[in-house]
């Protein structure tokens, strides 16, 4: 199956993450960096989460994906151009 290219809009859940705090985060993601996943939780806050030190399941297209975050750096140009370069 294929990664998504683009994040924003689709469900995400954090399995895994150097800070214990994130761990369980359930949300939608609302906007991407290259290094950061901004997340909007059930309660309507935004939090920022770095994406190299996380596990995360994805919602993509009614099936949930596990990804590693170090897989998701760098901005959705970046992930296009490593994927059309192979």
């Amino acid at each position: 199956m294929k990664r998504p290219l683009d994040l924003i809009g689709l469900k995400v859940k954090v399995l895994s993450h150097s800070n214990p705090f994130f761990i369980g985060l359930s949300g939608v993601i609302v906007f991407e960096s290259s290094k950061f996943l901004y997340i909007k939780s059930s309660k309507g806050k935004i939090l920022m989460v770095y994406k190299a030190d996380g596990i995360f399941e994805i919602d993509f297209k009614g099936s949930h994906q596990i990804m590693h975050g170090y897989k998701l750096m760098g901005n959705i140009v970046k992930r296009l151009k490593k994927r059309w370069t192979k």
